[in-house]
Formats: C-alpha cells, structure tokens, sequence
C-alpha cells in the first residue's frame, strides 16, 4: 500500500541511515532533551540539505512524500491502531526532520495544500501484525462523532463547577471509554495548566500580551513544549496531540479556555 511504497523510496534517497531512526525515537520516548536529539536529526537534515547536492526537484519530491507519509499515517493511527513498528518509528523522525528541510522551489509552497487534497479512501491501508514493540501504547482510540446538538443552559440541574463542564465536553468527544476516573482526568488538565501558567514566557507573553493573534502563537509554542515535556509521563494523550490535527485544535481550546476562565484562575 501507499504507507509501504512512502517508506521504500524515502529510505532510497539516502536522506537517513535506520539507525538513526531508531536512535532518535529511543532517545524521544525516554525523554531525553532536546540538545541531544537535535543533532540526530541535523545530521539528515545536513545530508539533505548540503552533503548529497540534490536538485530542487529531487529536494521537492523527498520533502512531499515524507509529508504525505507524516499525514496519512497520523491520521489513520489517530482512528484505528497500526502495529508496524517501522512506520511507527518513521513518523515521529519525520515529524522533526521535515522543518529543516530547506527546499528553493515554489512548489514547496503547496505542498500543505496539496496534501489537504488527499483522499485517504483511495489507499487502502492494512494493519500488519509484528512480534515486537517500541514501549509505545498501540491501544486504538475510540473518536466519537461531535454531538450536533447544543445543550440548553437551563436543564433544571444543579449548577455545576465551570472547570468540570470544559473537561466533561473534551472527554466526551475525545476520551469516550477512557480508563479514568473524572477525578484522574481533572487532575491530568489541572497539572497541564499549571505546567503552562509555570513556564517562563507565560506571564510576559501570554498573560499580559493584549495582542490576541501574538498572544495564541505564544501560548501554542508554551503548550508545545509542555507537551513535548509530558510526553513520557501522558503518552495516550501526547500521541493523539502530536498526530491528530483536529485533536491538536480542540486541546488549544480547551487548555486556553480552562487557563482564560477568570473563575478557574484558582484551580485545585
């Protein structure tokens, strides 16, 4: 299938050596910082870049098929469980070589727009059975459809905690089934939040930033590095963040609506 064909003719190019591979993602997943996976990845990124002399073109292609194959499999892994292992490790060193691919062409320009296009119906992907693991969880996730339906605010219920209501509406259409008690999930949100509030460029950036379009790129780089920090501790949750773009959006909302609530400026 496409994800196979993908990973053959990248692994062609010469880009990366496998070892490497395996290398950055053992060393991701154990949480290691981030000086020490960056060179890693800047010795691919210097062979694409300088040591093999591609042209343009051959620069292009390499750049919009590991996008494609960054895309596909992560929409695909955030529905239903993949357990090839090597596309699994495939993705995440892809993820953080792509941005330091230098391609000097327009065409690279649309290749976000290109891919926005692709029909993942026409691909027909399998799940592949393989004897081992990386220590990733390969549990699949349930993603419910979004409730169409508003919910009226006089329902005759008692009043309830504005805190609980913001993580009871991500849950119920991401964490269907999830194995936590409401009190877990709590704590998981509150610890996030906090992580952010505690980050150095919180305050000055976000806090008391009045410019909204600067203030949400802040607030999106600070909760990228939370995430990036956790990512050991909330794998599920990191996985589905890194992969999932609609998950992506709908955590920036919910983390920025807990933290811009004035009533949950104290949360416990």
């Amino acid at each position: 299938n496409v994800l196979h064909e993908l990973k053959a003719s990248l692994s062609d190019s010469g880009v990366y050596e496998w070892k490497e591979v395996e290398t950055f993602v053992e060393k991701y997943f154990e949480g290691v910082d981030a000086q020490q996976l960056s060179p890693i990845i800047d010795i691919a990124a210097n062979r694409f870049n300088k040591e093999l002399e591609l042209e343009d073109d051959e620069k292009a292609d390499f750049k919009i098929k590991a996008k494609q194959f960054v895309k596909i499999y992560g929409q695909m892994a955030s529905i239903m469980p993949f357990e090839v292992v090597e596309w699994e490790k495939l993705f995440w060193f892809l993820k953080f070589l792509i941005p330091k691919l230098v391609v000097r062409t327009k065409e690279d320009d649309l290749i976000d727009e290109l891919l926005e296009s692709v029909d993942l119906s026409t691909y027909g992907l399998e799940r592949t059975k393989v004897n081992h693991t990386i220590g990733l969880d390969d549990t699949g996730t349930e993603l419910d459809p979004q409730n169409p339906n508003p919910r009226g605010a006089n329902s005759g219920e008692k009043e309830k905690d504005p805190l609980d209501e913001i993580i009871k509406a991500f849950n119920e259409r991401w964490f269907h089934g999830w194995d936590a008690t409401p009190e877990d999930q709590r704590v998981k949100f509150i610890s996030l939040s906090k992580h952010i509030q505690a980050h150095p460029d919180y305050k000055s950036k976000v806090a008391d930033n009045m410019d909204t379009q600067n203030r949400d790129l802040a607030f999106k780089k600070i909760l990228d590095e939370v995430m990036s920090q956790q990512r050991k501790k909330e794998l599920d949750l990191y996985k589905l963040y890194a992969k999932d773009d609609s998950f992506y959006q709908a955590f920036f909302d919910t983390m920025k609506r807990m933290i811009d609530n004035p009533s949950l400026a104290q949360m416990k």
